[in-house]
């Protein structure tokens, strides 16, 4: 074994042991951070005021250009909250641009049927609340374009308005969109609301507003602060869009190694099986979420589901069908876009458990592109991580034929630089994504396998060098707003360069 290979497993190690720890690693968000600062902001808040300036763009917007439905709802809460801090050096003007990017692409939205399935987490909620409090201070804003939108959100509202509002479920991850009174009882576990740093800043606001000496504010007050630090940054008041995620590390981190063959490589084996012990005891007949404090999905139970089956723990297939709608897997109920690699998800661990899966399978098979990949997925917007969670998906299920076609029409948009992105260059998270679609397919017979190889050799050059220069975390996860699990994205990149690494000798035929 290469001396590379020792050090990749190393620190994969220590990448895999982390897994869940502190209830997540995950990027700073600008609309989080934004709502922290209109409604709970720190004693001090000029930093984090500093540090939502830096992220503006120039063209005025805020949020990754490579998603630009994504960017209305960071830009909007950039806009409101430097007003609220108007004495703030520049913020004035850097209102004044966002403004003027919000004129210019208002238009984006103006869709004449129907909203595509993968639109932002709660924008339908989220975006018409923001332009309503923009109204409110006399900002001028075309209103036409969300026409669709809002409708979509008022069929929302009314799904909301129907229910029994309980702590962790879904609706109150968007509370700050439509709740109003701060009622304890959307506070969880964790003293947060929702898994969002937005919505319990709003809640906070409200508490002290009416009950200034209530118990549980310091409470509320230590989540954003566990928040804040969850980012990394160091910067009181900047925070994740969503917080947390201790149980959505786990089974992406481990889905991770089982496509790229290492599930079961010894060097890690001491310190995979506790990680794979914990979501067998945290999956509850009803499933899995995102962490023990939110409601289950079918995301993060199919995964999980499919992990512990392929270790060999035992697990009861039913679960499952909470989450199957005719032919394909939902993620959370009441949703109104469906999800390809939910369903996906949901392939690979009935193939694990070897139950039938041809409904869902003839619905991913439908959804290919002409172009041999898969596009527009409701929680990450590259279509390389589509592509190979339903690439790996097939390969479970029996329907290895239909890979070959997919993996040429990725090695025919692999970069010249060696990497893959939906973006202007190549990014570390999607060409390990590609080489996880691709990997199982390198000891084909024939052309196939020989183009794989040759597309691996050249992504495992452009992965070297990306590790030797610096870069920052990459956002293309959507929430609110796009956002990146840094330890999940680490375990893809690390877990594709020791695979390479490790068949350095079949790579070179």
């Amino acid at each position: 074994m290469s001396s590379t290979a020792d050090r990749l497993i190393e620190t994969l190690r220590a990448e895999i042991a982390a897994l869940g720890q502190q209830g997540g690693v995950v990027t700073p968000s600008v609309y989080d951070t934004a709502q922290v600062l209109r409604f709970a902001p720190p004693p001090n808040p000029q930093p984090a005021i500093d540090w939502l300036m830096a992220q503006q763009h120039a063209d005025g917007g805020w949020g990754p250009e490579v998603m630009p439905l994504a960017r209305h709802v960071p830009t909007l809460a950039s806009v409101l909250a430097l007003l609220v801090s108007s004495d703030a050096p520049g913020s004035h003007d850097a209102a004044t641009r966002g403004l003027d990017f919000l004129r210019r692409t208002a238009e984006l939205w103006s869709f004449e049927q129907s909203l595509p399935d993968d639109i932002p987490v709660a924008v339908e909620l989220v975006l018409p609340r923001l332009l309503e409090d923009a109204a409110a201070l006399g900002l001028d804003l075309p209103q036409q374009p969300f026409r669709l939108l809002r409708t979509l959100g008022e069929r929302r509202r009314g799904l909301i308005a129907r229910m029994k509002i309980r702590a962790g479920t879904t609706p109150v991850h968007g509370w700050e969109a439509w709740g109003s009174q701060a009622d304890p009882a959307v506070i969880d576990a964790t003293q947060g609301v929702g898994n969002s740093p937005a919505a319990t800043a709003l809640w906070l606001n409200r508490r002290r507003a009416a009950t200034p000496d209530a118990q549980e504010l310091r409470g509320v007050e230590e989540f954003l602060a566990g928040a804040s630090a969850a980012t990394r940054t160091g910067i009181p008041g900047v925070v994740p869009t969503v917080w947390p995620i201790p149980t959505f590390e786990r089974p992406w981190g481990l889905l991770a190694l089982l496509s790229s063959g290492l599930l079961s490589h010894p060097a890690l084996q001491d310190v995979i099986r506790p990680q794979l012990e914990a979501l067998h005891r945290a999956l509850k007949p009803e499933g899995l979420g995102m962490s023990d404090n939110f409601d289950v999905d079918g995301d993060t139970t199919t995964t999980t589901v499919a992990l512990l089956a392929n270790a060999g723990h035992p697990v009861e297939g039913r679960v499952l069908e909470r989450y199957q709608r005719e032919g394909l897997f939902i993620t959370y109920s009441h949703e109104m876009q469906p999800s390809l690699t939910t369903t996906a998800h949901g392939v690979l661990a009935l193939a694990m458990l070897g139950q039938d899966a041809t409904q869902p399978l003839r619905f991913l098979l439908e959804k290919r592109g002409h172009n041999g990949v898969w596009v527009g997925d409701k929680w990450h917007c590259s279509w390389l991580y589509a592509t190979s969670q339903v690439m790996g998906a097939l390969a479970q299920a029996g329907a290895a034929a239909e890979l070959r076609a997919s993996a040429e029409a990725m090695i025919a948009l692999q970069r010249e630089d060696g990497g893959w992105g939906v973006g202007t260059a190549s990014s570390a998270s999607e060409t390990a994504f590609a080489v996880h679609a691709m990997y199982g397919l390198r000891s084909a017979p024939g052309a196939c396998g020989a183009a794989v190889r040759r597309a691996l050799r050249k992504a495992a050059a452009w992965l070297t060098t990306w590790d030797a220069a610096p870069h920052a975390a990459e956002t293309l996860w959507i929430g609110k707003e796009l956002y990146g699990p840094v330890r999940v994205d680490r375990v893809f990149v690390l877990t594709a360069r020791l695979a390479l690494e490790l068949d350095r000798d079949l790579l070179s035929r």
